[in-house]
């Protein structure tokens, strides 16, 4: 007979099956024998040198952006427990079963959570060791200090979002994600100098882990939002190579949209070409789920330059430009593939004189920004005015060499 145990191992073998087709659909044997495999023996060689070595450069990267990126990583991910649709109807009915399913599948979770989070640990060794001089008790403190406080930052997210809604919940994540990243920096500095602090924080924090676990594995009324949250687990990978294929119905919020109501023109001349670049413009702006991410990006670039060392801000600098490009070029690629212009022969010379006057638009108002706290960071009066100068010509400039060709 069929016990709760091979209920769940079967489901883990076909989560597993499922993320590696995921991955094979995205890296086939050419692309791992020319790409990948080449990638990992360079990636491999350079972390040995650099453990043996290190280079000048790592020595201007301080513990405060480890810290950064580990406590970014602690917020991403889930606690999972392998309940389906389809337990409604069968293993709800047997309490004992479905309890100790949904436990296996928490104790595995936390089990892989440790794993991952120590193979980041490993990939920062070549910090932490030759640069920071980190000893293996501290860098295994490093590493159950952000271990815990992963785990739980997974419980509060799920407790938050079972017991609040909507501007609540959004307004409690921020205090939320405030609160610890100011917690996990001072605790992750205090390592090389008062261990035992570290330490007592590990302690308790594993003390509040039991407390949470206890409350969470309690909770009444979440089956169906574990339920989306093993669905939305599952389809991590797949949904990240299908981000530009899959559709959503769009909500109407609005009558008339915020920005270019009246359908002014915003381009001088005439001619195909102008029209639709500013069909792309108003598309762009009118369009509230790139304007949200667009906020985001700017957000996270801004704080990674005020936090990184002065000659890394500049590759971040042209990094962000580059990316909005080719962002701001799929987003227009995209909509020059929408049902209505479809309607209309248009040749692809003219999308493509479309796009290269479109982009630039697009990339200046969030490389402005980021141009202004790249200055800021640099704490001169000048910085500012010369770098939103060079944002400029930089935008222009990139936006003319990657849509050379549509």
């Amino acid at each position: 007979m069929t016990s709760s145990y091979q209920v769940f191992a079967r489901r883990v073998r076909s989560d597993l099956r499922f993320q590696y087709r995921a991955i094979r659909m995205a890296v086939d044997w050419v692309i791992a024998i020319y790409f990948v495999i080449p990638l990992l023996i360079v990636a491999g060689y350079h972390y040995y040198a650099w453990y043996m070595t290190p280079p000048t450069w790592l020595s201007g990267i301080s513990i405060h952006t480890v810290a950064t990126l580990f406590y970014i990583y602690t917020w991403m991910g889930t606690l999972r427990y392998f309940v389906e649709e389809g337990d409604q109807l069968f293993l709800r009915q047997n309490e004992g079963w479905f309890r100790h399913i949904m436990h296996l599948g928490y104790r595995y979770s936390v089990v892989l959570q440790a794993i991952t989070m120590m193979l980041a640990t490993l990939l920062f060794l070549p910090l932490l060791v030759p640069v920071y001089a980190y000893t293996i008790t501290q860098v295994v403190c490093f590493w159950l200090l952000a271990y815990v406080v992963k785990l739980n930052i997974g419980l509060i997210r799920q407790l938050l979002a079972l017991r609040f809604q909507r501007f609540m919940l959004w307004l409690l994540r921020i205090v939320a994600f405030a609160c610890g990243f100011i917690l996990f920096q001072v605790l992750l500095t205090k390592i090389n100098d008062q261990t035992f602090i570290s330490w007592a924080a590990i302690g308790l924090g594993i003390l509040t882990f039991v407390l949470l676990t206890k409350t969470r594995l309690r909770e009444k009324g979440a089956f169906f939002a574990d339920v989306a949250r093993e669905r939305d687990a599952r389809m991590r990978i797949v949904s990240l190579m299908l981000i530009r294929v899959t559709e959503r119905k769009r909500k109407p919020t609005r009558r008339y949209p915020l920005f270019f109501s009246r359908s002014q023109r915003l381009l001088k001349g005439k001619g195909a070409g102008n029209g639709i670049a500013e069909l792309l413009v108003k598309s762009y702006f009118r369009n509230g789920l790139q304007w949200r991410q667009s906020i985001q990006f700017v957000v996270v670039i801004s704080g990674a330059l005020f936090i990184l060392p002065g000659a890394i801000k500049i590759l971040v600098w042209i990094l962000a430009v580059v990316l909005l490009v080719f962002w701001r070029k799929s987003f227009c690629k995209d909509e020059l593939t929408t049902p209505f212009l479809s309607l209309f022969p248009i040749r692809d010379t003219m999308k493509h004189q479309a796009i290269q006057t479109a982009i630039p638009i697009l990339v200046l108002p969030a490389m402005i920004v980021i141009s202004l706290v790249a200055g800021i960071s640099l704490f001169t009066w000048w910085g500012p005015i010369v770098m939103i100068g060079a944002a400029i010509p930089l935008t222009y400039g990139t936006s003319s060499v990657f849509t050379s060709w549509y």
